[in-house]
Parts: C-alpha cells; structure tokens; sequence
C-alpha cells in the first residue's frame, strides 16, 4: 500500500524505547507511524502530515506534553486532532483537570494495556475515516454545485446588463464578516458590503465613490495599496486567493490595525470590475504571538526559556565577533533554595522563582538577557561587556538578593552563587562559554554561599575529579556501589557490645573507596541525598534483621541523618514504611544528628524529631561541642544520647587539663539530663580508663575496633567475650587479631587516601606516560605540569619566566597532539592516564 493511502498517525515520546512498544502494539498495514522525540520535532510534524490520532508523552524535556497539546489545539489545522495522553503519573484530579482542559480525549497508563490501546486508538481512526469520508462527499457536492453554476452563467451570457448585475453580486458577500469592495482600475470605491461599518466605523455613502487609501491612512500602507494599484492595471485576470498581502489599516477615528487583503479582477462588457477583500487579522496576530511566547519563553516566569538563551547567544556571539568586543555569560543558581521548596511546599517555591526573576531583571541592564534554564538555574547574557563590568553586575546581583523575599506571613532570605565566562577569552563558541560559566559555577558553590567565581583556565585534577563525581554518584545505588561498615559502641564498665553505628561508604568501581565527607555534600546539592538516606536506613535495617536471624541479639543500630532529609515532607511516612517492610522495631533504630542541622531548619527538625520519638526511635546528637548552637536545646530537643566528639577525646593523653576538664562537664551535663554518653574516637586504654573513671557509659573507636563489614562485625560479636574480663588491647575480627595500634595506622593510610585526587607518584607517572604517548617535549611538559595543577597562563609564565605568548603558543601544541581543544579535555585525558596507571584513585 502507497504511504499516500495510509492513515497517519503521530506518536510523542523521548524515549526511544517508549516509541518502539507503542509503535509494536499498534502497528496496522494501513498505518502510517510517524515518531518524534520532542515537542517541538511534533510540531514540525504537523506542519507536514495530517495526522487521524497523536498519541503524547506528558513528560518530555524542553516543551513537555501539556505545552504542546495547547499549541496544537491553537492551530486552526490541527486544534480537531484527537490527542491521546501517555503518562506514568498518578491520575490526580489536578493532573485530570490539566490534561483535558488542553485538549486532551483520553489518558492511558504506562506499562501499556496493549488491548485497550489498540482499541482506543482503532475508535479514532475509524472517526477519521468517516470524516473523509463525509469531506469526500462535501467536495463532490461542491463540483456539483460548480456545474450548476456553471450552467446557470452559461444561461445568463444572453444579456450583458444581467452579466455586469451578477458578476457584482458573486464579488460581493452580504453576509461576510470580511470587508468587501468592487474598485476601478484607478481605485475608486464602486460598491461596499455591510462589514465595513464594523471594521472600519464608515457608512456605505461615506466610502462609495472615494479612494480606496482612504482605509489605509499609514504611510507605508499607502504605498503597498498604489503599488497594487500598478500592478493590477496591467493584469487583466487576477484569482483572488493567489494574492494576499499583509498592510495596516486605518479606521474612521485614527486607529490602526493589521489586515490581509486579497485582490481579484474580471474584465466584463468591456469594463474592470476588482474584488478588494479585506480581513482583520489582529486575532491571528495575536495567537502566533502567544505561541511564540509559550515556545520561547518559560510559563512560570515569563523569562526568555533555554531555547530563545541560545538563539540569543548565537546571535550575539556573531555580533561580537564582527565587532571585536566581549561578551559575557553568567550562570547563577540560587543557595539553600531546595530547601525552602521542600519545607513550604513547591507552589511557595513557584512563587519565590517569580520574585527571584523579578529582581535578577531588575538587576541588569537594557540590552542584556536573564533566562531561566531550569529549577533555580538562570543565565544572563552581558553583550559588550567585559569582566569589570560583570563583577561589578554581579555586584548588583548580591546586593539586591541581601533584601529579604517576603511571600504570605513569610521572611525568606536567599543567597547566590555566580559562575562568569567572557569571550573570547574563555571560549569562542556557545558550548564552550556556557560550559566554562557552570564550572566557574561549581567553583563558587564549593567554596561556600553567596559567593561568585570568574572561569579560571586552571582547572586541576581535583576539580575534575568533583565534576566527573557528580555523574557517577547518580549511578551509584543502581550499580550497587554503596555499601555500609559499622563500628560496635561498646558499655565501657561490662565490655558488652550495646549497639552498633552504620557507616557508608561508596565504592567506586575506578576510584576505590571514597569518603563520605567528600561525596555526602554533593548528594545533598543535588538533591540525591534523599534516595541516598532511604538506602542506608533499609540496609541497615535489613542488616540488622540478617544478625538477629543468624542467632544474635538484637542489635541497634544508628544511622546519620543530614539537614536535607530532615526536609522531606514524607520523611516519617518513609521511615515506618522502611521499618514494616524489613520488620525491624522502631526501638532497634537510632538516628544521630549534629549541632549544625540545627541552623536555620531549627523549628521543622524539632517536629520531625518529636515524631520520631513518638515512635520509639532514639535520637542522638552527634559531634557534640563541635558545632555552634546554643545549648538550650539540649532542653528543647528530644535527645537519649550526647556523643562526644573525638577532639575531645584526643586531648585526655595531652598534659593539658582543659579538655580533660570539659569531657567531665559533658558526662556531668548528660547525666543531669538523664541522657546517655557514647565517647567517640576512643584509641587508647589511657582515655578508656579516664572515660571509665568519669562514668561515661559507652565508647566506640579503635581500642574496641574500626569500622568493619557486617561479616567482620559477626566475628566481633563472636569472639568479643574473650577480651572483656582482662583487656590486653586486643581486638577479635573472626579468626584474626589485630593489635589496636596496627588497626589505626592502617586506618590513617586509609582516611588520608579519602581525601581525594590521585596519589602524587601515580599523577607523576601518568604525566610520563601521556608525554611518551604523545610525544610532549620537555619545555612542553614543563607547562603541561603546571597546567594539570591548575596553574593559569600567567601563573605559569610567572613560574617558567617566560612570556604568556609563549605560554600559549606552548599549550597550543599540548592540545594539538593530545587532540583536544581545552583544559577540560586534556584534564580528561591525564585523568584517565591516571586510572591506567595506578589501577584506581586511591580514594
């Protein structure tokens, strides 16, 4: 069968997968599928095809599916096309509501029901091939109708006046809402329909026998009308339809507005008779502008979309190019937004994003460009404009932000981070720009809030490290490279194991382990923290079960929670579904917090933590005396447990009494409080015998055991009871002992690798092995050296003392025969010399 006689029908998804089961369940001989992977590429379709059914994903990045249903529906040629929502989303009655009133016809779930997918999508194609069917007939009536017509001027041709009276009469619509006219060739007005009135505010009598540019009062206008005018003269047929020009017109009080005009022309009876149709088009107008709007620019704000940045910066860039001036892209995101949205609620965060729009807008000048790209993500774009003058517009930026937003009954303050590129100095194209902003970007949150970093071509191996992190950490739960260790807190009078602390650590499969210090920041800054924390809290529980499944007692355990978890709105629900499903008791579970969740979330934490209390579950405040809140809420919060840091720890084998003198206020504190003591860090038998002394209760640490696996754990549990009548310092790990002093040096080799970066001999080799691969001349690696260590062109020449040229000229060979075209590149390529060499980062 020819496509020609096919029935198309369009299906709307960005995932590959996605089209090809919905194209293998309703594939037909008679059906013509025709795929796009975005809105936007769904909209080119239509341009193209008439379609009998559009089956649409609702969520889609860039225009998602209710953006581009409602373009649909704008379209006179498309708006009667039945659309058929795909979406895994829970049918809410708010998401119902927002489906149909773009015009949806029906939702269908994902998996898919291949029956009632292939019957849904039947039923419209079978109303689509009745519609032709009836719009066959209409056509055939009409040649019908045409023959009669035909006929009937056939007849008329035997009077010429009857001929004039009815070539009139066809020109001339009584009913049009269009303005309708009969103009000489000079473009004198003959004749008029009643819809001038309306459109113009002109009587017949006061149009008849005047010009014709009488309606058209603009000057430009008048010009295009005698332009006609000429032309029409030397025309003696003209089919009305084949001639549309768009001009203003101009009604009988002075107001303009925009109209199409058709023109048609019959010579009779030796005599020019033209048809001058006029059509206002303001409506027209104004929907392709509202499509405009709705496709280049972001609904919630109003600020120009990712779309129309680009279009802009490309725009500019050549701009920029042809003029010899700079150019600069910001990339601002904003501190702590996340959780402000998570704790008020999203529609609290829409409308701080609308506010936090209008004061970046506000912030910078005529010519330049704010877009939102996403979330709390925006970008400007400064033409003309070098970095002096971004610092100084980011400047502005945090001077304005230092104002608080007020919405509703709430003070919110809110902080930024700003990333700075300028061509042509930091790229010179629109890729390169906006990549090195968002590294300066990253930069700048590393070092803190309210903070801006200008791109600096130094990036080092650390920096990468961070950046390529970032994308792993994604894949880390699914890939099964998370894993829990977990230290035994021990009751320092009887040596009997009391519980047991979960601790996590990541795997990486080239990176070896790394700390949580170094990856538990950027999982809460890109929000994975949640996901991060469900998984220990199960595993710890699951793991808990497998001990007591396995003969032992019971075992508590304690896991780390982090301020943003404490930010979930369904944080509790979480936490007992987690505890129903592995079957563990609340009172088997402990969570641990430090003093520093406390700032700023104070009031939401303390909730939570009644909550949970209110379970049975302990709480227990990690770190003590390290952080910087006050103690009143020792008072105010439900608290079983002060931890004391290992600082303090550390200070009872010094000679100084302070801290031997502060670690007895706290037991003193705790005990008066009826709250329990765990010592943390706890090395030696000097600072076990001053703990005992003192009367703290429970003491974890190296004189007891690191952090083990749970098998290890098992053989701890096992073999503990040998040591806790007469302590040698000998610790039990299954069938190995390890002497405490060893088990700590070990660690120390092992915390001191958790720092992050490649070892300093490996990075060494990896240098060599790049400059004897690719042929790096000495002076080359000379500067490739320093390069790799974040050095910039200045620095560099600083330290070679030789010219920035000549700098330069040297990095221009490196990137030549590594076959790159920046830094970020080459750092790639000794990164993974790296891994070659050393097997992993030893991290």
């Amino acid at each position: 069968m020819n496509n020609k006689d096919k029935i198309n029908i369009l299906l709307v998804d960005d995932r590959p997968e996605n089209l090809l089961a919905l194209e293998a369940i309703i594939e037909q001989e008679d059906y013509n599928l025709i795929k796009a992977f975005s809105g936007e590429e769904a909209l080119k379709c239509l341009l193209k095809h008439d379609f009998a059914a559009i089956l649409l994903d609702v969520q889609m990045p860039g225009i998602d599916g209710f953006g581009t249903a409602k373009i649909i529906k704008a379209r006179e040629k498309t708006k009667n096309i039945p659309i058929l929502f795909i979406t895994a989303n829970y049918l809410d009655s708010e998401h119902i509501f927002t489906g149909y009133s773009v015009g949806a016809i029906d939702y269908i779930l994902k998996p898919f029901d291949p029956t009632i997918l292939k019957a849904k999508v039947e039923g419209f194609v079978d109303l689509y091939r009745l519609n032709q069917q009836l719009i066959h007939q209409a056509d055939s009536l009409r040649e019908k109708t045409k023959e009669i017509e035909h006929a009937n001027l056939e007849l008329s041709k035997t009077a010429a006046e009857l001929r004039v009276s009815e070539a009139i009469a066809t020109v001339i619509s009584e009913t049009s809402i269009d303005t309708m006219l009969v103009i000489d060739e000079h473009g004198i007005v003959l004749k008029v329909n009643p819809a001038v009135e309306k459109m113009f505010n002109y009587i017949e009598d006061e149009i008849v026998n005047q010009h014709l540019s009488v309606l058209f009062s603009e000057e430009k206008s008048k010009i295009s009308i005698d332009t006609i005018l000429k032309t029409i003269k030397n025309v003696n047929y003209i089919i009305g339809y084949e001639n549309l020009y768009e001009v203003t017109a101009s009604r009988k009080d002075g107001s303009a507005f925009p109209v199409e005009i058709q023109i048609g022309k019959r010579y009779v009876q030796n005599r020019n008779l033209i048809a001058f149709t006029i059509r206002d088009i303001t409506k027209k107008k104004h929907d392709q502008e509202i499509i405009t709007q709705m496709a280049y620019h972001d609904s919630l704000t109003n600020l120009p979309n990712r779309r129309l940045f680009n279009e802009q910066l490309t725009l500019k860039l050549n701009e920029a190019r042809q003029s010899y001036q700079p150019l600069v892209i910001m990339y601002v995101d904003m501190d702590r937004f996340k959780y402000i949205n998570d704790s008020l609620g999203h529609m609290m965060g829409d409308r701080l994003l609308q506010k936090i729009a209008k004061r970046l807008s506000e912030s910078i000048r005529k010519q330049d460009l704010v877009a939102r790209m996403g979330g709390d993500e925006f970008t400007i774009l400064l033409p003309e404009t070098d970095r002096e003058s971004a610092l100084e517009i980011a400047e502005e930026i945090f001077k304005v932000f230092k104002s608080p937003f007020y919405i509703d009954n709430y003070e919110l303050f809110l902080t930024t981070c700003i990333g700075i590129s300028t061509f042509p100095y930091d790229g010179e194209d629109s890729q390169v720009l906006l990549r090195n902003a968002d590294a300066a970007l990253h930069r700048a949150k590393e070092q803190g809030k309210n903070q801006y970093k200008v791109f600096h071509t130094g990036m080092n191996i650390q920096s990468y490290r961070t950046f390529i992190m970032q994308n792993d950490l994604r894949k880390a739960i699914e890939q099964e490279e998370l894993t829990l260790v977990y230290q035994p807190k021990v009751e320092i009078e009887s040596g009997t194991v009391k519980s047991a602390e979960a601790l996590l650590r990541w795997n990486h499969p080239s990176w070896g382990t790394i700390s949580p210090a170094e990856f538990i920041p950027l999982a809460e800054e890109s929000g994975q923290i949640v996901d991060i924390g469900n998984w220990v809290l199960r595993n710890a529980c699951e793991q808990s079960k497998a001990w007591e499944a396995a003969g032992y007692n019971p075992i508590p355990i304690s896991v780390n929670f982090s301020a943003q978890q404490f930010l979930q709105k369904d944080l509790i629900d979480n936490i007992q579904r987690i505890l129903a499903e592995t079957e563990v008791s609340p009172e088997l579970v402990e969570i641990e917090i430090t003093e520093s969740m406390l700032l700023g979330n104070g009031e939401i934490i303390t909730r939570t933590l009644n909550q949970l209390r209110k379970m049975g579950i302990k709480i227990s405040i990690d770190d003590f005396g390290t952080g910087y809140s006050s103690l009143s809420y020792l008072n105010r919060l439900p608290l079983d447990t002060i931890k004391i840091d290992q600082t303090f720890i550390q200070e009872i084998s010094s000679e100084s009494s302070k801290g031997k003198s502060l670690i007895s206020a706290i037991i003193s504190l705790a005990h008066g409080l009826n709250m329990k003591v765990v010592a943390e860090g706890v090395e030696t038998e000097e600072q076990l015998k001053f703990l005992k002394l003192h009367q703290c209760q429970e003491a974890q640490g190296y004189v007891y055991s690191p952090p083990i696996s749970p098998k290890e754990f098992e053989g701890f549990l096992k073999h503990h009871h040998k040591e806790t009548s007469n302590r040698k310092g000998v610790i039990y790990l299954e069938n190995k002992v390890v002497k405490p002093k060893v088990a700590k040096e070990a660690a120390i080799v092992v915390e001191n690798n958790l720092k992050g970066g490649p070892s300093q001999h490996i990075l060494v080799a990896a240098l060599e092995r790049t400059k004897n691969i690719y042929s790096i001349s000495s002076r080359e690696m000379d500067v490739f050296k320093l390069l790799v260590n974040g050095l910039s062109n200045k620095e560099i020449s600083d330290e070679l003392f030789i010219s920035e040229h000549t700098v330069k000229n040297h990095i221009t060979r490196i990137f030549q025969k590594l076959a790159v075209s920046d830094r970020l590149q080459a750092m790639a390529k000794v990164y993974q010399a790296c891994i070659e060499e050393g097997g992993h980062f030893r991290a």
